[in-house]
């Protein structure tokens, strides 16, 4: 019997969720055959099957977050067709009736944690009326079971003997003699580095929480459970509303702006832009408005570079990259991708068109490679195709500047001396103020907006 543990799909990851199964307990597999596919913080990508064998168990359900390191699925590679099933433990512990209430009052150094053990009615612990930890610990894991148990701080009376300075009760539950060797024996909670930050960040004290991870991890579920476990009134839904599990990509997306949001100091700036010329040359030509549109974005970012540089605040370094790796803002039903077009700067709009089709159609089916959606420097988001003017967009991530791009409307325009009709559009730029300042920002707002009302530039490489 083999387990396979799920791997780290993409950089950094630490959870992916299992979208679908393509196989099921019993079926026989290949080597490399497809086993599921598994969304990572923005794509969905195909399990390959790491054996030859037959799957004798799978670990989580469709619809599951599974840590990265966390058992996926046992593979038998004898390739019998058994059916999976639970590996039989030793045959479970009767359940001991609801232990009595007894007092207890020991002294002991201040802060020091009470010893909670039961035993059961042994003769000897009768006769005496105590016995230590230890005897009870090893009483414990004997088959007999105690109808009454009470707890003694240091100390344990059984039922059946004396009583010893009793004044407060408490009720137990059954000892676990293995449970607390492993206790003692795993030490301190552990968790992964953005598990400890979260509990942190909540004010959870990590040795609270009950781990459920793999090899005693505490996971972000265990953390949920804990933070909601002392209010559950807060997590209950308010009348006539529903509650929906926020997982997957838009589980990721709100994690990366937020904290997007809360480390970069945003500020942003717009312009109203006569693009009446870009938007009939698109019309007539093989170039679409947000390739025309990036074209002019490509051409301003040569005179202001830093645009698509990035901050490293740990190490205070500014990254600048050989190349602008275009990123697109791509609506999905599964939630907002960014799809980078590579080296953009070397195509011309009609390329870019086709590149730009290419990404938003493959972001829409969840086909698009990790590096695809890691690798942009600066981003453009198309907020006009919802019909709102404009908007003033989170960085994505590593980027220090990102432009939206509003709705296209039919208004009074002084042209060329007279009040005609044109058609304007608002750009606005978000940016990281640690990189660009207004100067900076403005200048090339200015760039693109001269660009897009001589649209013929648009055009050259």
């Amino acid at each position: 019997m083999k387990t396979f543990l799920l791997p780290d799909l993409g950089e950094g990851l630490t959870e992916s969720e299992v979208v679908a199964w393509r196989v099921a307990e019993g079926d026989t597999v290949e080597l490399n055959q497809p086993l599921a596919d598994i969304e990572t913080a923005k794509a969905v990508v195909e399990l390959p099957s790491p054996y030859e064998g037959t799957i004798a168990k799978l670990h989580a359900a469709e619809g599951e977050t599974v840590n990265v390191g966390a058992p996926l699925i046992d593979f038998d590679l004898a390739g019998d067709q058994a059916a999976p099933a639970q590996q039989q433990s030793a045959p479970a512990q009767q359940s001991a009736p609801a232990p009595t209430q007894t007092t207890a009052d020991a002294p002991g150094p201040v802060g020091q944690e009470p010893d909670v053990v039961t035993a059961p009615a042994q003769a000897a612990a009768a006769a005496a009326g105590e016995t230590s930890v230890a005897a009870a610990a090893e009483a414990a894991s004997s088959d007999d079971k105690p109808e009454k148990v009470s707890v003694l701080v240091g100390h344990i009376t059984v039922h059946g003997g004396k009583p010893t300075r009793a004044k407060r009760t408490w009720d137990v539950e059954p000892f676990d003699r293995a449970a607390l060797e492993r206790s003692e024996q795993r030490g301190p909670n552990r968790a992964m580095p953005p598990v400890r930050k979260l509990a942190k960040e909540r004010g959870i004290d990590l040795q609270s929480v009950r781990p459920s991870g793999a090899d005693g991890l505490v996971t972000r579920a265990d953390l949920e459970s804990a933070g909601t476990a002392s209010a559950p009134s807060v997590q209950e839904p308010k009348p006539a509303s529903t509650r929906e599990k926020v997982t997957g990509l838009r589980k990721h997306t709100a994690a990366a702006m937020s904290q997007s949001a809360l480390t970069v100091p945003h500020a942003a700036t717009f312009h109203q832009v006569d693009v009446t010329e870009t938007l009939a040359l698109a019309k007539r030509g093989d170039a679409s408005f947000l390739a025309l549109a990036s074209r002019a974005i490509l051409l301003a970012a040569k005179r202001w570079p830093d645009v698509t540089s990035s901050f490293h605040a740990d190490t205070n370094e500014l990254e600048r990259f050989a190349h602008v790796n275009l990123g697109i803002a791509v609506s999905t039903d599964r939630g907002l991708v960014v799809a980078s077009v590579d080296r953009a700067e070397t195509m011309d709009a009609v390329e870019l068109t086709a590149q730009i089709k290419d990404r938003a159609v493959r972001a829409r089916e969840g086909k698009l490679s990790m590096e695809e959606l890691t690798s942009s420097n600066i981003t453009i988001s198309n907020v006009g195709v919802f019909g709102v003017d404009g908007g003033i967009p989170i960085l994505n991530p590593g980027e220090s500047a990102i432009i939206a791009l509003g709705a296209i409307r039919s208004l009074p325009w002084n042209h060329r001396g007279e009040i005609v009709l044109r058609d304007l559009c608002t750009v606005t730029i978000s940016f990281d103020h640690r990189v660009l300042d207004g100067r900076e920002a403005a200048g090339f707002l200015a760039d693109i907006a001269a660009v897009l009302e001589q649209p013929a530039l648009a055009l050259a490489r």
